[in-house]
């Protein structure tokens, strides 16, 4: 492994089709995807976050606390990001977070590393130098961190019930408004009681700024997912 290094400290990295590693990192790995990096795709594509979702994507559950977890599910012939061109990445400027920080990863508070050896990726042996921060920077990682600083909020304040069909209401309704935006959209505008009470922060310029209304999302789903009176209405309107 690497050594450890921090914000400000230095490595060398540049990805370019000269390489003869250029796109092999793309094949038969595991990039999760959070609710900002669907949303900022299926946008690039033209496609609901549905059609996203489904043609793009595969579902799991978190080990231990069933939170739907959402992977890019690779091409069946070759373990290639379906993204992956001749001529490189086709959603490129609006690639997920996973890819920006590349090769840089999170080890921990204030903590990062290179996530790669430089057998493997050559672009650590070109000579452009960067800082971690610089990295991440010319990434333009703020709003993406930004974003996952408020969906980190959500398993923190979700607990389960003890009920098997509220619990699974939760995590229905947690992979719907977080990762189906386009659906949970028309899911309140159908049932404006559920917001009632918010209805001053939901007004149709935030139901329609997709960004907006993921953060009212967020904050909507933290603050009434432990409601059991919410949770059996929930229930009822999803099995009607």
């Amino acid at each position: 492994m690497t050594k450890n290094l921090q914000l400000g400290d230095k490595f060398r990295f540049s990805c370019h089709d000269k390489l003869s590693c250029f796109k092999q990192c793309c094949r038969d790995i595991n990039i999760f995807l959070t609710p900002y990096d669907v949303l900022r795709m299926k946008k690039k594509l033209g496609l609901t976050s549905g059609e996203f979702l489904n043609t793009y994507t595969r579902i799991l559950k978190a080990p231990r606390s069933g939170f739907p977890v959402v992977v890019i599910k690779m091409r069946e012939d070759n373990l290639v990001c379906p993204f992956i061109t001749d001529y490189g990445c086709q959603v490129y400027d609006e690639r997920p977070w996973s890819c920006r920080m590349a090769p840089v990863e999170i080890r921990g508070a204030g903590l990062y590393g290179i996530a790669f050896e430089k057998s493997y990726c050559l672009g650590l042996n070109e000579t452009k130098e960067w800082t971690v921060q610089g990295w991440m920077e010319n990434q333009g990682l703020s709003i993406y961190n930004e974003m996952e600083e408020s969906f980190a909020e959500i398993p923190l304040k979700i607990k389960p019930t003890g009920n098997k069909k509220l619990d699974q209401v939760q995590m229905h309704m947690v992979l719907v408004g977080c990762y189906d935006l386009d659906r949970f959209r028309e899911f309140l505008r159908q049932n404006p009681d559920l917001v009632i009470h918010q209805s001053k922060e939901l007004g149709e310029e935030v139901v329609n700024n997709d960004v907006a209304l993921m953060k009212f999302t967020f904050k909507w789903l933290a603050d009434n997912l432990n409601n059991i009176h919410i949770l059996n209405k929930l229930n009822q309107i999803l099995n009607s």
